[in-house]
């Protein structure tokens, strides 16, 4: 019986159209159908709205960079992880010259650590002036959803110092193309926040602006939402026209090759939890791995797995059998700026994360990957096949046995072994075959509401900017109720309760983007011993480090002295939860949970999300756990808790892979405790989720 099954996927041909009047490209470059329709909707005045749904690895870049490159567009691109805006960077520096345009745009990147550095180097006096000052100098700004959200809701200001709008309106005024690159990485929490972004935008002189979503799975979410507020967009889909051939066509005039025949293998056996994708490859690290590149020799290569510990468990261990014939890098969160810069290009085998699975432009022909759920299978399989020049292209999907035996063997399976498909019809089988991930539909209402509201007090409570923007409040109001189904009135009562009860804390929550960092950790990292000094100081989530590596606990006050003698801005520090130096990683995953001294069946039954404190760690052993315990202690966390177990609310839930939740008993020896914690904006996600178990009685939402 065979190890694996094995398909084989077709090529991929994009239809090309003739170059309209009035745009010039360079020399032999044509259009794909998507990119000049994508360009046409960009330049309707009736439509504010584009969603590229393209396939991956044709072009999406060069469709959001053609108003920029042929009309001088200001630009502000956003994209999700910093290794992609890196990426994305070199791309339009690339467009900068080919298009040899006579009046070169400045591009620029930003991000925290940039604006830091910015901030140091000209000694500005705070973020507000950091931000204001890097913006006007680029005509192509690349940033991510994060900054652009907090600059829409006021958090750079200088309290009353500063008029609502003076950096939102610098910003909005300067831009005329807003880019949400592969925005499908996002959930329910981030289109809250882009719906309240753009009615803002919208409503503050912002009628001729453009948004442009890039993403090959569309949020339909979203796009409801657009529909409520009565927002015109167009979605350009090259599937929906015929703009796709998986055949090689009579005439390639009119067609280009985006994708090569892949050869795709699914071994059976892969176990559903963290182990087993690391098992099987150490098992054949040798017998697959090794002997594809000394079969195809000038092979490159990726992994790409959900584990940060398991890919630093792997690199030693592929680097004995690979080196010095071929260089084994690494890229992942923990990874400093200057070896994730280096290894995309240098490495032949490339180990890494969600860092470079988010449409990093790969040139490889092997790949070996894990899947969270059917979107991040079809992301991360879109790394392989871009490229052309290599003898052969072989892919292998780690997912577990059970998905596996849907789509070769259940009665319904819609995959043969060793049958050939086209990129459409395997796509289709994957996302129908993948067990649901929770999409949190609610959220937008219940917290997403509360952000809402917080921009419409500001709106009416300003004198300035009803001056400035008449009937501000009431334009915004109206289309931000609609868009949502809320009465602001009924939001406002829950909002002044929440801070009557001093819970400001779950206010900040639901009104960040991407959830604040309650259990980050300061952390000196020596698991890479190449790694520049000065790059070893970063941050990181507390159990994350509890479960894998070893650790010693380090004081502030040393910290912050090792970091500044490496000339390191350590203001990123201050609000860490300890400080500590990653001193190894641990062969075998350990076991700890939450505990919490109080009464948590009173606490779950009251089905709210709370401000807890007293908090501790229960680990049976590890240098500094009574430390990290009383600084946890002394925190009040966003969480919400419930009497179910973990295992249980992942299943029946379909939470994200990296979803806060962790077990918790008020039993100090308890070793598998059945209550679950959540914390920051997942804890407010999980009781969007749950309410209705609860009595009638106790139906809570906020306070």
């Amino acid at each position: 019986m065979s190890e694996n099954y094995s398909i084989q996927l077709k090529p991929v041909y994009s239809q090309t159209v003739p170059t309209p009047d009035g745009v010039k490209l360079p020399e032999n470059w044509c259009l794909s159908w998507h990119q000049l329709e994508t360009l046409k909707a960009l330049r309707d005045p009736n439509i504010d709205v584009v969603f590229n749904t393209a396939m991956t690895g044709d072009g999406k870049s060069l469709a959001a960079y053609l108003p920029s490159m042929t009309n001088r567009t200001y630009t502000l691109a956003m994209y999700p992880t910093n290794e992609l805006a890196r990426d994305q960077e070199k791309q339009v520096q690339g467009y900068k010259s080919l298009f040899q345009l006579q009046e070169k745009p400045q591009i620029k990147r930003l991000n925290a650590a940039i604006l830091e550095q910015y901030i140091a180097t000209y000694q500005l006096p705070s973020k507000l002036e950091g931000v204001e000052d890097f913006s006007t100098q680029a005509e192509i700004l690349l940033t991510n959803p994060d900054i652009f959200h907090y600059i829409h809701n006021f958090y750079y200001l200088r309290g009353k110092i500063d008029n609502p709008d003076r950096l939102f309106r610098r910003i909005d005024e300067n831009f005329k193309l807003f880019i949400y690159d592969e925005f499908h990485v996002f959930s329910s929490p981030q289109i809250a926040s882009v719906i309240n972004t753009i009615m803002l935008i919208k409503h503050t002189g912002g009628a001729n602006k453009k948004f442009l979503f890039l993403s090959a799975t569309p949020n339909e979410l979203l796009q409801g939402y657009f529909e409520k507020a009565g927002i015109k967009y167009k979605i350009i889909n090259p599937k929906d026209v015929g703009a796709y051939k998986f055949d090689s066509p009579s005439s390639h005039d009119k067609w280009r090759q985006i994708s090569q025949p892949i050869n795709l293998c699914f071994p059976k056996g892969i176990e559903p939890n963290l182990r087993s994708s690391f098992k099987w490859i150490e098992e054949n690290a040798e017998t697959v791995i090794l002997k594809f590149f000394q079969d195809y020799p000038n092979s490159k290569g990726a992994i790409i797995l959900n584990s940060i510990a398991a890919v630093k468990k792997l690199l030693p261990k592929l680097k004995a059998i690979f080196e010095p014939k071929w260089q084994v890098r690494e890229n992942t969160g923990l990874t400093g700026e200057t070896e994730k810069s280096q290894s995309v290009t240098e490495a032949d085998l490339l180990l890494g994360t969600s860092t470079i699975d988010v449409g990093v432009d790969f040139r490889i022909n092997f790949l070996i990957f894990e899947a969270a759920d059917a979107g991040n299978f079809i992301q991360r399989f879109g790394r392989i096949g871009r490229h052309k020049g290599f003898e052969t292209y072989q892919a292998y999907a780690l997912i577990p046995n059970f998905l596996t035996a849907r789509l070769f063997e259940d009665k319904s399976h819609p995959l043969e072994n060793e049958e050939i498909y086209d990129r459409i019809t395997f796509t289709d089988a994957i996302r129908n075959s993948w067990t649901f991930k929770n999409e949190f539909e609610r959220y937008p209402q219940r917290w997403g509401s509360l952000q809402s509201y917080h921009i419409y007090s500001v709106l009416i409570n300003n004198a300035h900017l009803k001056e400035k923007y008449p009937d501000i409040h009431k334009k915004f109001g109206t289309s931000i109720q609609r868009a949502l189904g809320i009465k602001l009135e009924h939001i406002q009562a829950q909002y002044y309760r929440c801070k009557g009860e001093k819970k400001d804390k779950i206010i900040e929550e639901a009104r960040s983007f991407r959830g604040s960092s309650q259990l980050d950790c300061a952390i000196y990292d020596l698991t890479n011993p190449n790694e520049p000094k000065a790059e070893r100081f970063k941050m990181y989530n507390l159990p994350g480090i509890l479960s894998n590596f070893v650790f010693e606990l380090w004081d502030k006050d040393t910290f912050i002295i090792e970091a500044e003698k490496e000339e390191v801005i350590t203001t990123r520090f201050d609000k860490a939860l300890c400080y500590l130096k990653l001193r190894d990683f641990r062969d075998v995953r350990e076991d700890w949970h939450f505990y919490y001294p109080g009464n948590l069946r009173e606490v779950a039954k009251s089905g709210k999300v709370q401000l807890l404190n007293n908090l501790e760690i229960s680990q049976r052993h590890g240098y500094g756990i009574t430390q990290i315990s009383d600084a946890i202690s002394r925190r009040k966390l966003v969480c919400f808790i419930s009497d179910r177990d973990r295992n249980y609310l992942r299943a029946r839930l379909g939470l994200p892979i990296h979803f806060q939740a962790y077990p918790i008993t008020n039993e100090p020896e308890d070793k598998t405790p059945r209550y679950t914690i959540a914390f920051g904006q997942d804890a407010l996600l999980l009781e969007t989720l749950i309410w209705y178990w609860k009595p009638k009685e106790d139906e809570g939402w906020i306070c």
